[in-house]
């Protein structure tokens, strides 16, 4: 069985999805409505929650197969839970996708400001990169 899976952080850069999921994947511009993406204290990646009137901008990654999924599953780890999402795409209509959320229980870590992927891909791309493909080789 194949999924698609919504990217509101780093592994929507194609090279770190890639590297974490072991093969690169066809992709579309989302949205995701009703969450928020927020930084998170003592990390460089974001965490995404529940926020009415919210939308998330990110890439829709299509055909996610079972070993590339549990790659994912591995790189994400316990901080996030996968949680089943309806994302829109102006190329495919509305789709449903699996999406790394905080859980509750960590929600306390979300700081104000939202999190951006161009200043993350310039200033901590390069490193994150080579962390990933060496935390996957």
């Amino acid at each position: 069985m194949q999924i698609s899976l919504f990217a509101y952080g780093s592994s929507q850069l194609p090279d770190v999805m890639a590297a974490v999921a072991g093969r690169a994947f066809e992709a579309v511009p989302a949205w995701l409505h009703g969450y928020a993406r927020y930084r998170l204290r003592r990390r460089i990646y974001p965490g995404l929650r529940r926020q009415p009137g919210a939308v998330v901008a990110g890439t829709l990654f299509l055909e996610i197969d079972p070993c590339a999924l549990a790659r994912l599953d591995r790189f994400e780890d316990a901080f996030y839970t996968r949680a089943e999402v309806t994302v829109s795409t102006a190329a495919l209509g509305n789709r449903y996708a699996q999406v790394y959320l905080i859980p509750p229980r960590s929600e306390h870590l979300l700081t104000g400001g939202d999190w951006n992927l161009a200043d993350f891909a310039q200033m901590r791309g390069p490193a994150y990169l080579r962390r990933c493909r060496r935390q996957f080789r």
